[in-house]
């Protein structure tokens, strides 16, 4: 029997709903246990050091460990997408995610048996950051291999950002943050092992089409990468992009919010975490109404995310206690959303899928080289000058950049 399409001479209409797609809820779930686990560990592993050294050197440890964890990144993560490109995405994501989860164990010991030196917290951060060079191409090129075009920028905001952001941002800080001050640090990082466990289980279970033969060396495929994106103007004007959050948002955020809890807010440990949560709530709800009403001019939307942000952090430098500062980061989140769901999918749709691997490598680098830079100069203005001169100065540097690609950056602005 013919459908109603079909008598009517009319294509059935595609689906938008990458649940529909087989494959994606395994993979919206495994992003889900992974962000959640790594969100505990950014609020577990921050407090672990901010209570084992003095109070001056509080800002360079916490700073550091971040930039342990990042700085891999700026060797691996293009050989990270390369490899993206020629090995089975779940077996890359089953070894990097358990080797976090050997890690996690790591810090449960250390936490458990109250070990007050900082040292080894820095070489496992490390070991993280270079697993998760190979992991982000890896989870974020899997995507477009389970859904169909149509369904790419609902998975994104669905399976990324309603995923693994929202669990990275908001379940995870939240949970970290309420367990370390409930039960303690040890029942917060054991939390995060178990989560990463489950995680690694399942992306490990998620198969996609066998991949093309290398026609080139590792070498070669990172060189022909990097020629595909010199030939692209909106390709290298996303991926420039890319590197204001990390330096001026993600870096000085999380390397004062341990210290201004405390210290400004005069707060227990679960509002690190809570304040956390409300930075990606609104990530959560920003990502949701732009699956209801998507902006007509992407491209415009993300030049401008950089000014709205700016002009948000230097709010929150300002605020002096929780009822205020709680609803900014809110606002700050649905701004970032904005940012996170059409960079990412600008940059897939605008990719051939044979490069798309090493594409989104690039994008991880750019966050790699601006986190490292982000963490370390925030935890250098902030043990001369203080917290909140610190998220003023960012914020106002912030924006100034936003203004300078809104006047200048035409081949991003443009893009529909």
């Amino acid at each position: 029997m013919s459908s109603a399409g079909e008598k009517s001479g009319v294509a059935p209409r595609e689906s938008r709903n990458p649940f529909d797609a087989p494959g994606f809820a395994r993979w919206w779930l495994a992003s889900l246990f992974a962000g959640t686990g790594a969100g505990i560990n950014g609020v577990a592993l921050p407090l672990y050091l901010r209570d084992r050294v003095a109070d001056d050197a509080r800002a360079l440890a916490i700073a550091g460990a971040l930039v342990a964890t990042t700085l891999p990144g700026v060797v691996l993560s293009l050989l990270g997408g390369a490899v993206a490109d020629r090995v089975e995405r779940r077996r890359i994501l089953a070894t990097t995610y358990t080797i976090a989860v050997f890690v996690s164990l790591v810090y449960v010991a250390l936490a458990g048996l109250d070990v007050r030196a900082i040292w080894p917290i820095y070489p496992l951060a490390a070991l993280v950051g270079s697993a998760g060079a190979f992991t982000n191409p890896a989870r974020s090129s899997m995507l477009p291999l389970l859904v169909t075009r149509a369904q790419l920028q609902n998975g994104v905001i669905l399976g990324t950002t309603l995923g693994f952001v929202a669990a990275l941002q908001l379940i995870g800080p939240t949970a970290g943050g309420v367990l370390a001050d409930w039960r303690g640090l040890t029942a917060a990082f054991a939390a995060e092992s178990a989560l990463l466990a489950v995680a690694a289980l399942l992306f490990s279970g998620i198969r996609t089409a066998p991949m093309s033969p290398a026609g080139t060396s590792i070498r070669g495929a990172l060189r022909e990468g990097l020629a595909y994106v010199r030939g692209q103007p909106e390709l290298r004007g996303l991926l420039a992009l890319s590197l204001v959050p990390g330096v001026f948002f993600v870096g000085p955020f999380a390397v004062t919010i341990p210290l201004v809890v405390p210290d400004v807010f005069h707060a227990s440990d679960k509002w690190v975490g809570i304040l956390w949560g409300c930075f990606g709530g609104g990530v959560v709800a920003g990502s949701i109404a732009l699956t209801l009403r998507p902006i007509a001019r992407r491209g415009l939307a993300v030049c401008a995310t950089n000014v709205v942000g700016g002009a948000i952090m230097l709010a929150y430098g300002t605020s002096e206690t929780l009822a205020f500062a709680a609803p900014v980061l809110v606002a700050w989140g649905v701004g970032a959303s904005v940012f996170m769901n059409y960079v990412v999918a600008l940059l897939q749709e605008h990719t051939e899928p044979r490069m798309i691997g090493r594409v989104m490598s690039m994008y991880s680098l750019a966050f790699f080289i601006a986190m490292p830079l982000g963490y370390a100069q925030a935890g250098a203005l902030t043990s001369a000058f203080g917290p909140q001169a610190t998220l003023l100065a960012n914020g106002a540097a912030a924006a100034a950049i936003g203004l300078a690609c809104l006047v200048g950056l035409r081949s991003v602005r443009s893009l529909p």
